[in-house]
């Protein structure tokens, strides 16, 4: 059954819960939405996923709010909070495998690897390079104050 946006009620969150406690298990039951998961070569992703246990909720304000700033309820429901972590944490954890194999060469992990796996997404590719660019600029703010608080210190002893 759905609702009028076109969602399902029963929530793939809490159909995983009754079934089991990983999201892949709820994909594999015909549960959820199957366009939201996608595995690239084998089962390492569901291996790992079952084998070590993630301590959910970890993201659950952040998520809400950016939810909310995209048009979401102010309080959307738990289960699409739970649902959209899951998401977002599967996501990042296959980028950053993903990252790990194109270092593996090189031995060490560095964030133009990261640049290399999106560079084909342009709005994700400028968003970071945006990021990464701003970070940069608050270093060397910080670096500045810091300098100039020590050199008040000095001054004033």
């Amino acid at each position: 059954m759905q609702n009028p946006s076109g969602h399902h009620h029963a929530s793939p969150a809490s159909a995983a819960k009754s079934k089991s406690s990983t999201p892949a298990a709820a994909s594999a039951s015909g549960q959820g939405n199957s366009h939201h998961h996608h595995h690239s070569g084998g089962g390492g992703a569901d291996a790992s996923a079952t084998t070590l246990k993630r301590k959910r909720g970890v993201f659950q304000k952040d998520l809400q709010h950016m939810m909310y700033g995209f048009g979401d309820d102010p309080n959307p429901l738990p289960e699409t909070v739970a649902l959209v972590e899951d998401i977002v944490v599967e996501y990042v954890t296959d980028l950053v495998h993903k990252a790990q194999n194109v270092a593996s060469k090189r031995g060490k992990l560095l964030t133009e690897d990261f640049l290399y796996l999106i560079r084909k997404d342009v709005r994700k590719l400028h968003r970071a390079t945006e990021l990464l660019s701003m970070n940069e600029e608050l270093k060397q703010a910080r670096k500045a104050f810091d300098v100039n608080e020590e050199t008040l210190a000095t001054n004033n002893e």
